[in-house]
């Protein structure tokens, strides 16, 4: 059994800072939104799975929940929101956005190699972001880090899938494998209702498209396939997601020395600063494109830089 020393007492110190601190900012962004939260959708599908009805009917355009999209989780995510649904909504979330920035946290402190540019992501935009729209990614990027934890990248499958190719591990392995299934005993509608509404996703796309902006030379980082950050830039450029400025914050991952941290934080800065359309489509694709140029291939010539070799040195 591993022991508890001082220094992982001073590991949970910080863990448990940056989670007060960020729940605190995720309670109050709520109260100066009009706006639902990205999580909103899966503690109103939670509540309502609580009290009997099928989550998937509970969260949409013609749901109790109105949401723009179905409800595009799947029923491992509803299961995982549960103990924050018991919450008030806005209590909820902030707890949902303090342990996931906790975890990440106590994650980054522990990473092997060290991760010190990673750091930088709490001041980055995409952060921001994450905090105002209560997203996924922190708690997913920490689940990544921690193989304990992997089962929780079955909530959220594009983001968990990335995050699997460059952390993988059969502890990780096991434990999605053993949650899904339970999951199905729990909720046994769930993989036939999700996957009917996945073809709603018409939202989505992958940074690798986006030709003008260079998109396709982010394959360049397969290279160096040996490097876990190589392969989680590659697996997030190609698969399709929301591209809105939240979703870049697992590429923060890739940046190991402080002066990356710092340059991919600034630019995040950039992307963000740039004007924005009022139409929903168009404004992904903006997004997405900048993204791409200012995000992504920065990612990419750090990757290059860097000889092809895994994280244990080995060739």
């Amino acid at each position: 059994m591993t022991r508890f020393d001082e220094a992982d007492l001073r590991r949970a110190i910080l863990a448990g800072a940056v989670a007060l601190t960020v729940g605190f900012l995720a309670f109050h962004a709520q109260a100066s939104t009009v706006e639902a939260t990205d999580f909103a959708q899966i503690w109103h599908a939670a509540r309502g799975w609580l009290q009997g009805r099928n989550p998937y009917t509970v969260v949409g355009p013609q749901g109790s929940f109105h949401w723009p999209f179905p409800l595009l989780y799947p029923g491992t995510a509803v299961v995982v929101g549960v103990p924050f649904a018991l919450l008030p909504p806005a209590l909820g979330t902030a707890s949902f956005m303090g342990v996931g920035a906790g975890a990440l946290a106590w994650g980054l402190q522990r990473s092997t190699p060290p991760m010190p540019g990673a750091w930088w992501l709490f001041s980055s935009a995409a952060f921001i972001y994450v905090i105002r729209t209560a997203q996924w990614s922190p708690l997913l990027m920490a689940a990544a880090l921690t193989p304990a934890a992997g089962w929780l990248l079955a909530c959220k499958p594009s983001l968990g899938l990335a995050l699997f190719a460059a952390y993988p591990h059969l502890r990780t392995v096991i434990g999605i494998t053993v949650f899904v299934a339970a999951t199905i005993v729990a909720l046994p509608t769930w993989p036939l209702d999700w996957l009917r509404r996945l073809p709603a996703a018409y939202h989505m796309t992958a940074p690798v498209t986006y030709v003008t902006a260079g998109g396709p030379l982010i394959l360049l980082a397969l290279l160096r396939w040996r490097r876990p950050e190589a392969r989680l830039l590659v697996a997030l450029a190609c698969i399709p997601h929301t591209t809105m400025l939240y979703e870049a914050l697992p590429l923060f991952l890739v940046a190991r020395r402080w002066q990356e941290g710092a340059l991919l934080s600034t630019l995040s800065w950039v992307c963000f600063a740039l004007p924005e359309s009022r139409d929903y489509l168009q404004r992904l694709h903006a997004t997405a494109w900048s993204m791409t140029l200012l995000l992504y291939l920065p990612c990419t010539a750090m990757v290059l830089l860097r000889r092809n070799v895994a994280s244990d040195g080995r060739r």
